[in-house]
């Protein structure tokens, strides 16, 4: 199944962003090619120009991560949940609270490595990434890989005052939806939002040769199924649709 989330409100789509760059930054944090390590430092990049574009992001995880244990709390009243599974998931909360308590706006690991000053500015210049402007990074290319990954290690360990935070808050939105059924006639739909803060939509790509364009915002959404051959048919197409809350409701 091919999922495609859609921000619905500022808030979410800040939140998913830097999903995006925490899932990155893992999937290349072993830097054994040197594509590998380009794609980490991007994603380094990206995290400190997310966080200094996102004023009050320490205020807004921790009222989520608030909201979050409200309705955890709310579950253990109902006689047939699973309490030691809520138990496990106000426990993540509560680690994942500790955490962001360490999050200030100056990263000093970070904005201080001489690697990552180095290279930041020059993702900015075509090809600005070469052995003549960057010889610091080309010395450091060559260290030994395990040289290379305790530095690695310290970088990652600077993105986990929000990643542990921020991924816990989506994970726990995700497992409080209920995703539904739909069909999408000739490939469009159109819904009322109910004040949610994102959309997931699923669905099979081996029977569905397409993509959603969705448009919109918290109280309603558009969705358009377009054809990925240019010009192709478009049928009626079945997917799934899951409504994300902060609220939780």
């Amino acid at each position: 199944m091919l999922n495609y989330d859609f921000p619905l409100s500022p808030k979410a789509r800040t939140y998913l962003k830097f999903e995006k760059v925490f899932s990155a930054a893992a999937e290349n944090s072993q830097v054994g090619t040197v594509p590998e390590t380009m794609c980490l430092l991007r994603c380094i990049v990206d995290y400190l120009d997310l966080v200094d574009g996102s004023g009050s992001i320490k205020v807004e995880v921790l009222k989520d991560l608030e909201r979050c244990d409200s309705r955890m709390r709310v579950w253990l009243q109902d006689p047939e949940a699973d309490k030691d599974f809520v138990g496990q998931l106000r426990e993540r909360i509560a680690e994942a609270r500790n955490v962001l308590d360490t999050f200030t706006r100056q990263r000093v690991v970070l904005q201080s490595d001489p690697i990552i000053e180095l290279i930041k500015p020059r993702f900015h210049t075509p090809c600005g990434v070469n052995c003549f402007d960057t010889p610091l990074f080309t010395f450091w290319l060559q260290l030994p890989h395990e040289e290379r990954l305790r530095t690695v290690k310290a970088w990652l360990h600077e993105l986990d005052c929000l990643r542990i935070p921020i991924t816990t808050v989506l994970y726990l939105w995700r497992l409080c939806s209920d995703p539904q059924k739909r069909v999408a006639a000739q490939g469009f739909l159109q819904e009322n939002a109910n004040n949610c803060d994102l959309i997931s939509i699923s669905y099979d790509p081996a029977s569905v040769r397409g993509y959603p364009v969705v448009s919109g915002f918290q109280s309603r959404i558009n969705i358009h199924f377009l054809p990925y051959e240019k010009g192709a048919p478009v049928g009626d197409i079945d997917f799934e649709l899951a409504y994300i809350r902060s609220d939780l409701s």
